[in-house]
This record gives C-alpha cells, structure tokens and sequence, in this order.
C-alpha cells in the first residue's frame, strides 16, 4: 500500500469521528501548550538575562580586572573601586595600551545606597528612573519633565514614609536627604510589605536618573576595568604584571584583592542553571502529555475493534501485516502531529500575549518547533504502535467468524 493512501486514510478515519479524535488531542494540544509556553518564556528570560550580564569582550587582546572584597559587607557601599591612580599606575605598566571604565551594553538602574533612618543607618535599594508608573497613595510620579531639568524630587514608599515623617500624607513637599543632597518628596508608592526587613527587596526611593546621576557620581562602571595589551604583547604576562602592582601599590588593597574576571563562565553557569530550571518544569508540564498518550492508545484500540470487518477486508484483498501495522500507526501519528501543531500555535500565542506583561521578548525559535514535533512524533509512535500491533496480527479467519 503506497505511503500517500495510507496517510490519506487515516486522515478520513480522524475526520470519521470528529467529537472523539479532538477530546483524544485535547490532551496533547493542552501538554504541548504548556510545554512550549514555559520553553519559550524560560528562553526569552534566558536571553535577556545573558544579554544583560553579557560582558565579552570582541577584542581578543582586551581583559577585564575586577576587585573582590574581603568584606562582603564593603561591597554595598558605593565607594570608587579604581580610582585615577590606579589607572596612572596601569599606563605605565610596559605592554598596556589602554585602560578604561567598562561600559555596560545596559544601564543598571538600581543602587544599593546607605539611607538614615531615624539615626539608624541601613544599605537598601533605591532606583534611578526616566519616569514612574507605580500605584501612589498620595503625590505624582516622576515624569520625564523632572530628568529634563535636573530635578532634585523623590518618590519613596510607603514603609519609608511611615518611618520618616509618621503618615504618608505628611511626606509630601518634605525633604529627603540622601549622601548630603536634599530631594523633595512628590510622591508616595503603596507597599506591599510594611517592614524594612531584608525580605522587602522593593526600591525605597525612586530618583530621576539624570537628576541622580547629576548630583552623584555615576560610577557603575568603575568597578570593572578593560585592560588593552599592545598586539604584539603577551596578554596574560602583562595582566599578570597588573594584577601584581596593582595588590602591591592599588587603592584599595588593604580592603581586597585585585584579580581577572571572565564573564564567560558566569553567563555559561546562568545559562546552565536556567536551562535546568525550564526542563524541570517542563518535566513536570510533560505528565499531562503522558496522561494524553494513554488517551490516544486507548481511542487506538477503540478504533481497532470497531474497524473488524474492515481489516478482514483489507486482507481478504492482499493486505499484509505490516500494511495493517503502517495504517493504524498512521493514524496515530496524525492524530498526535495535528494536536502538536495546534498546541505548538496555542503555546508559542500564549508566550507572545505573556511578554506583553513581561521586561522581555519572547520569539519563537527553531528549538520549540522542533520541540513540538518531536513529542508529537513520540507519543504517536510510542501509544499507537501497540493497538497497531494487535490489529495487524488479527486472524483472517477469526475475523470471518
């Protein structure tokens, strides 16, 4: 029997029983929905996290110096890791070229800053914005407008409030002291968590990033170096010469210790952990296409037993086993690969309608399709190969009985 008669049966046989063949793939489109979805939005989160911490360098004769505290504690503090003398020291250094600030591809727009509290001193986060979009008790938001002129006003929340002036209402128009610097307070934001414990990990102050950046110094880049050795140089003898006078001579080393960083293998250790975390899930999303490959064996050998007659005839005709075998293994396969395609479409609209809500892209990938299809092609080979079987091994004779 040619390939192309046999698909086009089996294709009849699904539309037969329309009502049975689609709650038999409801199961199979809602797994592989869940399956895609969560792959999708786990990729696009991937990207954008590597994206954000990416930090290689395309020139081949660049590297990157770092400091590491230590005191973990030092490392909150925004305190200038490499100051002018230290790049001075590194110029001189024979085999250099160049040595600069790293320039990140994205602005981080959080800080970790030393606010007082009521004479308390606590590190919290703040965080530096074109404009706010927050629920407010009472005031306005920052708008564009106050990053145009420079202006010096904050919007805190409502735990800061509280614990500064008493009553959120009271806050407004109040100032707001931050590292000898006077902000006005226009707006309060709705907390939901009244505490200023270390599970509160939501911004306290919100600034204009240009007023912020404006009034202190900017210095998310300095506490990375790029370091350009001559292109005729040894690059690892002369950051090894770097990394010696600056622990000997460098600012800061009485607090730490200077040393190379490369952001290759925390982007590889990032994209190991979240690729484990989406198949975890996806695992678990998996147990309902399980639970539908049971429902596609069990509709087989419903399919199986009503089509008797049919098979007999087929064989009285010159059909062998292993036509019977391909036939009802055909059917199986379209059944599954037509549920994958609607949840491959079901899943990749729900992971575009999620990233209207999320900070990052969801896009479909070559991956997911395939993702898609081999599970489709699994479960219709896997489930319908033993109705399959029993039907093909169905006696002429017994059949005539």
């Amino acid at each position: 029997m040619k390939n192309f008669v046999i698909w086009k049966t089996a294709l009849k046989s699904i539309l037969k029983n329309k009502k049975r063949s689609f709650l038999t793939m409801f199961g199979i489109i809602i797994g592989i929905a869940s399956v895609i979805t969560i792959v999708s939005i786990g990729n696009g989160f991937k990207r954008d996290m590597i994206d954000k911490i990416s930090m290689t360098n395309t020139n081949e004769n660049v590297s990157n110096i770092t400091f590491n505290y230590y005191d973990v504690a030092n490392a909150v503090s925004e305190n200038e890791v490499f100051k002018k003398s230290d790049l001075d020291l590194i110029k001189n250094i024979k085999g250099v070229r160049n040595v600069d600030f790293y320039k990140p591809k994205q602005k981080m727009t959080e800080r970790q800053v030393e606010i007082n509290i009521r004479g308390k001193k606590l590190t919290k986060k703040v965080e530096r914005v074109e404009k706010t979009s927050e629920s407010l008790l009472v005031g306005r938001q920052i708008e564009s407008k106050d990053n145009e002129t420079l202006n010096k006003v904050a919007v805190i929340s409502e735990v800061l409030a509280q614990k500064l002036f008493g009553d959120p209402e009271k806050a407004i128009g109040k100032g707001f002291e931050l590292m000898n610097e006077l902000f006005t307070v226009v707006g309060v934001v709705a907390s939901g968590d009244g505490t200023l414990s270390m599970e509160n990990q939501a911004p306290l102050v919100y600034f204009p990033i240009k007023s912020y950046d404006h009034y202190f110094k900017n210095i998310e880049s300095q506490s990375i170096l790029n370091l350009e050795t001559d292109v005729e140089g040894n690059k690892a003898d002369v950051t090894k010469e770097v990394l010696k006078q600056l622990n000997f001579n460098g600012s800061m080393r009485n607090v730490g210790e200077y040393e190379t960083y490369n952001p290759k293998s925390d982007i590889d250790q990032m994209g190991s952990i979240l690729d484990n975390l989406t198949l975890f899930i996806s695992a678990v999303a998996g147990i309902s296409l399980f639970i539908a490959g049971v429902g596609v064996m069990n509709m087989m050998y419903i399919s199986v037993s009503e089509r008797t007659k049919e098979i007999g005839i087929r064989r009285a005709l010159g059909a062998t086993e292993k036509d019977i075998r391909k036939q009802f293994l055909a059917e199986g396969l379209t059944l599954t690969l037509l549920g994958g395609l609607i949840g491959y479409l079901l899943g990749m609209i729900l992971g575009l309608v999620s990233s209207m809500f999320l900070p990052f892209e969801v896009r479909p990938d070559l991956f997911t399709i395939g993702l898609a299809v081999g599970i489709s092609v699994l479960i219709g080979v896997v489930f319908s190969y033993m109705p399959a079987s029993a039907a093909s091994k169905k006696d002429l004779i017994d059949i005539m009985k």
